[in-house]
């Protein structure tokens, strides 16, 4: 009796220690999101903006207005940074520290990107191409990734892609191989269709001098 009791009670203490650390963690998660979503709002009216977000999907979209720079923190989270509509009239820092996070920043055509990223367990992609060209302007992207991704890329980069992949599409070699294959004409040309009139007055032709043949041999 005395060893199950015991039992009991190790049952009893460890659902117990589960249920504190539970608590712990969702008060820290709710103390973060107040203290991003604070943040955030107070930097509205800053020529530095700061964009968080915690366990959530976000996308950050600026269009139409100068872009001086921000600060980006992303926890648990997939956040997209859209700047494919905004306005570079000099030189730009992008801050950022994501854990766990996916990070995509997007780029209009005519800026240059330089990134120096401190990562760990993370993958870091830089598609942009930078060109050398003056009045070009550099945006400068400086973080820490924690596991997860961070992707920088140029606006309608995928959409490009997808035309590239439509230029690739070549009749003669897709149809390289046609002997023997089964091939169905639905659209008929006019030549091939007066031509099967044709066939069919001839056939008429010769069946009303048969028929008139008869009729003179009787």
């Amino acid at each position: 009796m005395a060893k199950k009791k015991g039992g009991f009670l190790k049952a009893a203490v460890g659902i117990g220690a589960a249920v504190v650390a539970s608590k712990v963690a969702y008060d820290k998660y709710k103390e973060t999101k107040e203290k991003f979503s604070k943040e955030e709002q107070d930097s509205l009216d800053l020529e530095i903006r700061k964009y968080n977000s915690i366990f959530d999907k976000k996308i950050v979209e600026i269009e139409d207005e100068e872009f001086l720079g921000c600060e980006v923190k992303a926890i648990g989270s997939k956040l997209v940074l859209d700047l494919g509509l905004a306005v570079f009239e000099k030189d730009v820092y992008i801050n950022f520290e994501s854990i766990a996070s996916s990070v995509t920043i997007i780029l209009p055509e005519g800026v240059n990107v330089t990134c120096d990223i401190d990562r760990k367990l993370a993958g870091v992609r830089n598609l942009v191409d930078n060109v050398e060209e003056d009045g070009i302007h550099t945006v400068y992207i400086i973080g820490k990734a924690v596991t997860g991704s961070v992707e920088v890329i140029p606006v309608n980069f995928y959409v490009d892609d997808d035309m590239d992949d439509e230029d690739d599409f070549d009749d003669d070699e897709i149809f390289a191989n046609k002997e023997g294959a089964d091939i169905t004409v639905i659209n008929k040309s006019e030549e091939t269709l007066d031509s099967s009139e044709d066939k069919k007055e001839d056939k008429k032709e010769s069946s009303e001098k048969a028929e008139t043949i008869s009729l003179e041999e009787v």
